[in-house]
């Protein structure tokens, strides 16, 4: 992951999370978005990870970078301490100072 010393991770967590809200109602199918928002406040989570590398493609990004300047959040339901539906995947730059400095949204399909 990128250098955890330059990463506010829960500054890029509120990004994420700004995000999602701002735009889940657009790529989400009806069903999941009502879904989600009737389980988010009992199985709501949200994981800052380490970017995988099948955003090379999105976002046109090395793994290189991807490894150090980048950082994935995924935001979904949680059952027994592991994610059972991601809903979105986030990336952020590592060093981020706002939501919209720059993103790529991956949504549940």
């Amino acid at each position: 992951m990128a250098n955890s010393d330059a990463i506010n991770s829960d500054q890029l967590i509120d990004f994420a999370l700004d995000l999602f809200e701002e735009h889940a109602v657009e790529h989400l199918d009806q069903p999941d978005l009502m879904y989600y928002i009737e389980q988010c406040q009992t199985q709501g989570g949200v994981e800052l990870m380490s970017a995988f590398n099948d955003w090379q493609e999105v976002a046109e990004l090395t793994q290189d970078q991807l490894d150090t300047d980048y950082v994935e959040v995924r935001i979904g339901l949680i059952e027994e301490d592991e994610f059972d539906d991601v809903y979105a995947r986030v990336l952020l730059k590592a060093d981020q100072k706002t939501a919209n400095e720059f993103f790529h949204i991956k949504w549940k399909r």
